[in-house]
């Protein structure tokens, strides 16, 4: 493990133990020292871990993007429109995106991948 999350993975475990053993001290100014340190290292792994799963959405989303254009152009370029039109169809069918969820738009692109890859070309 890397140095830098060798010491933020000490502080948010030994932050608040820390300030659970200060509770039984009779110095009062060291426990909310500690509790304040506790509960703002508790904030900023809370935005860390948020941050790196936006990141980790914009990964997915762009990869299957990417999978998704690849395949339509290839298939226009083929001349196989017909082919390409009901599984366009069908995709748009299939996605309805929230805000509760992803929709499962990496899903939905790798099926429309498949079906695409998977009809036969016109010169067969």
């Amino acid at each position: 493990m890397p140095l830098n999350l060798t010491i933020i993975f000490c502080l948010a475990v030994g932050l608040p133990l820390a300030w659970l053993a200060s509770e039984f001290q009779s110095r009062r100014w060291l426990s909310i020292l500690l509790g304040v340190l506790a509960l703002s290292m508790g904030l900023f792994l809370a935005g860390a871990f948020s941050a790196l799963e936006r990141f980790n959405y914009n990964a997915w989303y762009g990869a299957a993007s990417a999978d998704l254009i690849d395949a339509t152009i290839a298939e226009i370029e083929g001349g196989r429109t017909k082919d390409l039109l009901p599984v366009l169809r069908k995709l748009r069918d299939d996605f309805d995106p929230t805000y509760e969820n992803r929709a499962h738009y990496d899903e939905l692109v790798g099926r429309f991948v498949k079906q695409i890859e998977a009809a036969p070309s016109p010169d067969e």
